[in-house]
């Protein structure tokens, strides 16, 4: 008994087509996962760049906060002092004060509340020494 014979071709053709598709799908998979990762990276490179501005701006707010000039600013507005010498004089006005933010006011988009507190429209004021008090 003779076992028939299958034709060879219709085999061959299906093993490529399964293969070409098998390439093909492999293909697409890749150049999207290479497109995917190519927006990550564009995406992390903005974020890393905003954060080293930030990075600049808290630097710049430190080193204003240790500053003669901030302490002196504190001093003289808050505190109400006085160097020796001096007279304080307290002008006051019919016009309503601009209104101080409050600690429950909204933070600014994206929630960094330094901004708020320390950073104005301009640039961060240049600090200057002190002279030194005299001995009392």
């Amino acid at each position: 008994m003779r076992h028939p014979r299958l034709p060879l071709t219709p085999l061959v053709v299906c093993a490529a087509i399964l293969a070409a598709g098998y390439l093909g799908f492999n293909a697409i998979h890749y150049v999207t996962h290479n497109y995917r990762v190519h927006q990550d990276e564009a995406r992390l490179r903005a974020e890393i760049a905003a954060l080293e501005r930030d990075q600049e701006q808290l630097t710049a707010v430190r080193d204003y906060l240790k500053s003669d000039e901030y302490v002196e600013d504190i001093a003289r507005r808050v505190l109400g002092l006085v160097r020796p010498g001096e007279t304080l004089v307290i002008v006051s006005s019919s016009a309503p004060a601009a209104a101080e933010p409050t600690p429950d006011a909204e933070p600014t988009a994206g929630g960094a509340w330094w901004k708020d507190l320390y950073i104005a429209d301009g640039p961060l004021p240049t600090p200057t020494p002190l002279a030194p008090l005299p001995p009392s």
